[in-house]
């Protein structure tokens, strides 16, 4: 396995991690990681993905400029009212 396949796994892990972390916050819903042996493991790694997602959070909340505040009327995504 070579530096770019554990660059990929790490990248990808994370993007997962984040999206638990996302869902965790939109729903209330945790992932039940207490029925598992590797309780600190995937502890460590839920909290892996909430500081990636609040760094994400903030960048985006702060200067990116590439994001903006949804605008009523325009911005409908899934059928939205």
């Amino acid at each position: 396995m070579g530096f770019q396949s554990v660059l990929r796994w790490g990248v990808d892990l994370t993007l997962v991690a984040m999206l638990l972390a996302a869902v965790r916050r939109e729903t209330g819903l945790v992932f039940a990681y207490e029925r598992y042996d590797f309780t600190k493991l995937i502890r460590g790694y839920l909290t892996w993905g909430e500081y990636c997602f609040q760094r994400f959070i903030n960048h985006v909340k702060g200067d990116s400029g590439r994001f903006r505040k949804q605008l009523d009327g325009v911005d409908k995504f899934l059928g939205e009212p």
